[in-house]
């Protein structure tokens, strides 16, 4: 597996914003997706799992509130602390 920079995230974010016109919005819940299937195959499901979630500002707080979301949907008890005003 390879492991990208933060500068190299912020990068791949751009180009698929500005090049693809994927809206950011979309990258952040195709990577709440991601996450959440991770989350399944590394627990071997979601059952009995309850996630702590902290989110910042800006577009890293934005993917936690989708991460969030997305494991409500499937079920998930979550908490979420809120580190800055939104």
């Amino acid at each position: 597996m390879k492991i990208a920079t933060a500068q190299q995230i912020r990068n791949i974010d751009r180009r698929a914003v500005r090049e693809f016109g994927i809206p950011g919005p979309v990258l952040m819940e195709n990577a709440a997706s991601a996450i959440v299937l991770e989350m399944e195959r590394f627990f071997d499901g979601l059952a009995g799992v309850k996630v702590g979630i902290v989110c910042g500002k800006g577009n890293n707080g934005g993917d936690g509130l989708a991460l969030a979301r997305r494991l409500r949907i499937r079920g998930v008890p979550v908490r979420v602390a809120l580190l800055a005003p939104f």
